[in-house]
């Protein structure tokens, strides 16, 4: 089993504490998949970590995206190196890495301000005929709505290819990927779940997925539904990536066992590790 995560990666800055953090959307979900490896990083060539993970049956990760060649990109590429992710399609840029400004309330819920992002090399990053084999030939690839090369990705024909559509407010414009998408996941509010279980219906070869925080996650799939709790923590240090965890885990368990419910869960427990420390890996 082949994921391939694309194509942001950035450095998260926590003003308050005065802490930096490597992370992005891209590296968050690898991050997720990898820790789902029976035995952690792999050592070895790139061919003897594949062919040890065909014989186990782990899943076999890549990272494809522009990292600057400051300190935080090569701290991006030694963290994917670490979880055993397969890093030759991350390229590095002569520039800034990007960069996201995080804050924290005292419930440890996350929020952004207007100057929070800053787009550094990641703008630049460009799909070369290689990247776009690749695209073809893994059993998943997972981006963004954000990523502008969204179509470029579908037109380069993933097996399954997974959106995460953020806390963006439902819009008719979403509508035109849909038909291009097997797996939709957003940041969502109760009122907006009737929407999605009509989408659900009209694009029926869609799982989409609406994480609800501590209200856990809903899914629906051709019109049926299917609920998930929250795992409970003992405190919430941070939220920052938790959204990517969950969607990590539940892109693996997904693809081993085709059962939404086993997906939701895996997703939920993923999450609930993330919400325990600052920072998204």
């Amino acid at each position: 089993m082949k994921i391939l995560t694309m194509s942001t990666f950035c450095v998260d800055y926590f003003p308050e504490s005065d802490e930096a953090k490597v992370g992005g959307n891209a590296l968050n979900v690898a991050v997720s998949c990898a820790k789902l490896n029976k035995s952690g990083g792999v050592g070895g060539s790139a061919a003897e970590q594949s062919a040890c993970r065909q014989q186990t049956g782990e899943a076999e990760v890549f990272v494809m995206g522009n990292i600057g060649s400051d300190s935080f990109g090569t701290a991006i590429r030694e963290k994917a190196a670490h979880h055993g992710i397969n890093h030759e399609h991350l390229y590095t840029i002569e520039g800034e890495t990007a960069s996201n400004k995080v804050y924290l309330t005292a419930d440890g819920d996350r929020y952004f301000k207007d100057d929070s992002w800053t787009n550094g090399v990641l703008r630049d990053f460009v799909i070369s005929a290689n990247d776009s084999t690749l695209i073809n030939t893994v059993d998943a690839v997972a981006t963004t709505i954000n990523d502008s090369l969204i179509m470029q990705i579908a037109n380069a024909s993933p097996r399954l290819l997974s959106v995460d559509f953020m806390d963006g407010t439902p819009c008719e414009d979403w509508r035109e990927y849909f038909p291009s998408i097997d797996l939709f996941f957003v940041s969502a509010k109760s009122a907006d779940l009737p929407l999605y279980k009509t989408w659900s219906r009209e694009f029926p070869h869609i799982v989409f997925v609406a994480t609800l925080g501590a209200d856990g996650s809903v899914a629906f799939k051709g019109g049926e539904e299917f609920r998930c709790g929250a795992v409970e923590v003992e405190k919430v240090v941070d939220t920052t990536g938790c959204g990517d965890s969950y969607q990590g885990a539940f892109i693996v368990k997904y693809l081993t066992s085709g059962d939404i419910s086993s997906a939701m869960r895996a997703g939920a427990e993923s999450a609930a590790v993330t919400l325990g420390f600052v920072g998204a890996v």
